[in-house]
């Protein structure tokens, strides 16, 4: 817990002992994973019904899971891959966890966010989506000097790699469904067989 505050007060020099100092744990960042999914949950459940789309949804918490676990994963496979043909010094667990310390003020505003969202009226929207994208914009700066550090890249080389980052996830995305429809046709292809060869016996 010592760690985690601290990597809030001082994220650069935190980063910096994840990388050097091996700080840090890969089963404090699942917890943190799990601690985030509960918050978007609390959020979802929680939030004031005239700023909640999902009040009368039912939630389906394998969707929740996905939505984060997903995208985390993506990000982190599609850096280290990158970082590892651009030179980086992070490996795979410095990334890991820098993405679930970097997700701590966006646990933090998905937990207050329904409290400040039950006492405000329709009129003051624009309050609540600046609180919002405050713990968006915390967390995804936070993952931007992390992944700097541990790489010990300049901004610009950073701003590159993740651009080419993103790319890299698309060309994932892409692959896996490609994966999934071939996969699909050929069970498709495979029943055909079965079903023809069932009826001629």
């Amino acid at each position: 817990m010592n760690f985690i505050l601290y990597i809030l007060r001082h994220p650069i020099d935190g980063f910096w002992e994840v990388r050097f100092e091996k700080k840090g744990s890969v089963k404090v960042g699942c917890m943190l994973l799990f601690i985030t999914l509960a918050a978007m949950v609390f959020n979802r459940q929680a939030r004031g019904f005239i700023f909640n789309n999902n009040y009368n949804v039912p939630l389906d918490i394998m969707y929740q899971v996905e939505i984060l676990l997903l995208p985390v994963l993506l990000f982190c496979i599609s850096n280290w891959a990158i970082t590892t043909l651009m030179d980086g010094k992070g490996t795979f667990r410095d990334i890991f966890l820098v993405v679930c310390y970097s997700l701590v003020p966006f646990i933090l505003f998905n937990i207050l966010s329904p409290f400040l969202s039950n006492v405000l009226s329709l009129n003051d929207s624009a309050y609540l989506i600046i609180f919002d994208a405050i713990g968006y914009f915390w967390s995804g700066l936070m993952i931007f000097i992390g992944i700097k550090v541990i790489h010990e890249y300049t901004a610009g080389k950073m701003i590159a790699t993740l651009l080419l980052t993103a790319f890299a996830a698309m060309i994932i995305i892409f692959i896996c469904l490609l994966f999934f429809s071939l996969w699909q046709e050929l069970g498709s292809f495979i029943y055909s067989i079965y079903r023809e060869i069932s009826l001629r016996l």
